[in-house]
C-alpha cells in the first residue's frame, strides 16, 4: 500500500454512512488480528524448537535464575555483562565496518514500516527514538520489515534527514542481516509486538551479545481488549488474549521494556513483575503560543483514521457531543486534521464541521485554535494528540481513557468529561473564560516542559541503557 496515495483519490469507503464505516473497519481489524494471531501461533512453534537446543536451552536456564536474583544482584550481573568485549564475527558473515571509538555501539531499529512522522503519534515516537540512540553515540540502522523492498518514499525522506536505513543492498532482508551481523550488534530495538517483535526469534538467535530492547509504542493487547469489550466482540476478545501472551513473551524475553504511561507501568509491574520495565512518556518539542485568547477560534481533533480509536472517537463526539455543544455555542465550528479521513462520518452532521486531511506541519493550525478534544473510548499508552496540544498551548478537553497515564488533572492543561454532558460543558466552560483558557494554557506547557521535554527524554533513555550494560 502506497504511503503517499495521490490527494485527488478518494478513499474506497468516502461513501459509506457512519455505521457501515465502523463495521467496515471492525471486519479489517477482526482479519488483521485473526492474521497475527496465526503469526503468533507461527512464532510460539519457532520459540519451542529454539529452547529445545542445547545452547537456548541454557541460556534461558541462565534468565530464569537471573529473574529471580534481587533487584541489587541483577544490576550487577548487568555491568558485568557489559564488560564483556564483543564477540568475534561469525564464520562466513559478511565484512562490517568497525565502529569508530568514539562510538557506543551498533544498534538495530526495527519496524515493518517506514515512519512518517507527519502521519501518525506511533511514527514520531520512532524518529524520537532513532534521534536520541544518535546523539548518545550509538551508530543506529533502521529497518522496515515490510517495506524493506524498493525505494519507498518515506525511507528516502528520513535517508535526507540524516537517519540511516537499511536498503536491499544491505542485506536480502531483516533477517538476512540478522544473520550476516548480529553478532556486532550492541542494541537491538524490536518496536511494537507485530512488527519488530517478530524477530524476538531471531535477535536472540543471531545477536547473543546484543542487548534487546522492546518498544512497545503502546500495549497492543490492552487496546485490543478494551475495543472488544466496547463492541462486545468475543472473537476479538479471544484474539486479543492471545496478543497480550506474545506481548509479554517479548516482555521477560528483553533486557528492558519501554512504555509511554504510567498506567502501562504500574500494569506490567502487577503483571509481568520479573521484568525490567521503563517509562518513557512521549516526547514533544514546546511551542508557547504567541496568539491570545481572542485571536482564537475554533475547536480541532488530530488523528490518522486508519486507527480504530480515533475513528470511533469522532463518531462518538460528533453523535453524543457536539449537538450539546451547539445548544450553547451555535457558531462553533471544529476541524478535523488527519490522513485516512472517512468523510462520510460527517453526512448529516449538523453545524460548522470541517475535515482537512493531511497537513504538512500542524502548528499554525494549532496556534489558531482556542482548543483541542481527544473523546477517546479505548486505546492504550499515552496520547500524542494530547501532548502536541499541551506542548503548543492549547488546552485539551479529553475523556478518561485520552488522559490515562499521562499525570495529567486540571492542573495539567486538561478538562475530564466522562459522559456526553460532562465533556460538553468542561468544552464550553473552556471556550468561553478567557481566565480558564489562560490558566489551562498554563499549565499545560509548564507540563509538557517538566514531562515531555526531549532533553528530559533523552536523559532517561540514557539511564535505562546504562543500566542495562550499555
Amino acid at each position: 500500500m502506497s504511503a503517499f496515495p495521490p490527494p485527488a483519490a478518494p478513499a474506497p469507503h468516502e461513501s459509506l454512512l457512519p455505521a457501515e464505516i465502523l463495521a467496515a473497519q471492525m471486519r479489517r481489524d477482526r482479519d488483521r488480528l485473526a492474521a497475527s494471531e496465526m503469526m503468533i501461533a507461527v512464532l510460539q512453534e519457532q520459540q519451542r524448537r529454539l529452547e529445545r537446543t542445547p545452547p537456548q536451552r541454557a541460556l534461558r536456564q541462565l534468565q530464569s535464575a537471573y529473574r529471580r536474583l534481587p533487584v541489587s544482584l541483577r544490576a550487577a550481573v548487568r555491568r558485568l555483562r557489559g564488560g564483556v568485549p564483543g564477540a568475534a564475527q561469525a564464520p562466513g558473515a559478511a565484512a562490517v565496518a568497525v565502529v569508530p571509538p568514539a562510538s557506543r555501539g551498533q544498534a538495530l531499529v526495527i519496524d515493518d514500516h517506514w515512519p512518517q512522522p507527519d502521519r501518525d503519534a506511533g511514527s514520531v515516537e520512532i524518529v524520537n527514538l532513532v534521534r536520541a540512540l544518535m546523539a548518545l553515540g550509538f551508530d543506529v540502522v533502521l529497518a522496515a520489515a515490510r517495506d524493506h523492498a524498493g525505494a519507498h518514499p518515506a525511507r528516502l525522506a528520513l535517508e535526507r534527514d540524516g537517519i540511516r536505513c537499511l536498503c536491499p543492498a544491505d542485506a536480502a532482508s531483516v533477517e538476512d542481516y540478522l544473520a550476516q551481523r548480529g553478532s556486532c550488534l550492541d542494541l537491538c530495538v524490536l518496536c511494537r509486538v507485530y512488527c519488530g517483535g517478530r524477530f524476538l526469534e531471531a535477535a536472540l538467535r543471531d545477536a547473543r551479545r546484543s542487548r534487546i530492547l522492546f518498544n512497545t509504542i503502546d500495549l497492543n493487547y490492552l487496546r485490543e481488549e478494551r475495543r472488544a469489550r466496547l463492541q462486545q466482540d468475543e472473537a476479538a476478545l479471544a484474539i486479543a488474549a492471545q496478543v497480550r501472551i506474545r506481548e509479554e513473551q517479548l516482555i521477560r524475553a528483553s533486557d528492558a521494556t519501554l512504555v509511554v504511561s504510567r498506567a502501562e507501568l504500574e500494569l506490567l509491574a502487577q503483571t509481568v513483575p520479573e521484568a525490567l520495565v521503563a517509562e518513557l512518556p512521549l516526547a514533544r518539542p514546546l511551542s508557547p503560543p504567541a496568539t491570545p485568547f481572542a485571536g482564537r477560534s475554533g475547536i480541532g481533533f488530530i488523528g490518522g483514521f486508519a486507527h480504530a480509536p480515533n475513528v470511533d472517537a469522532v463518531r462518538y463526539f460528533l453523535d453524543e457531543i457536539w449537538p450539546l455543544v451547539l445548544r450553547r455555542l451555535p457558531e462553533l465550528e471544529l476541524t478535523i486534521v488527519g490522513p485516512d479521513f472517512p468523510v462520510g462520518l460527517l453526512h448529516g452532521v449538523p453545524g460548522r464541521v470541517r475535515a482537512l486531511g493531511q497537513l504538512p506541519e500542524i502548528g499554525p493550525w494549532l496556534e489558531g485554535l482556542r482548543l483541542t478534544v481527544a473523546p477517546l473510548r479505548f486505546g492504550s499508552g499515552a496520547k500524542g494528540k494530547v501532548a502536541s496540544s499541551l506542548a503548543a498551548g492549547v488546552p485539551c478537553i479529553v475523556t478518561p481513557v485520552a488522559a490515562e497515564g499521562m499525570l495529567l488533572d486540571g492542573g495539567a492543561g486538561v478538562l475530564v468529561g466522562d459522559t456526553p454532558e460532562a465533556f460538553a460543558a468542561r468544552l464550553c466552560e473552556a471556550y468561553a473564560d478567557e481566565a480558564l483558557w489562560r490558566g489551562l494554557s498554563a499549565s499545560g506547557l509548564a507540563h509538557a516542559a517538566a514531562h515531555l521535554s526531549p532533553e528530559a527524554w533523552r536523559a532517561r533513555l540514557d539511564r535505562l541503557l546504562l543500566q542495562i550494560g550499555l
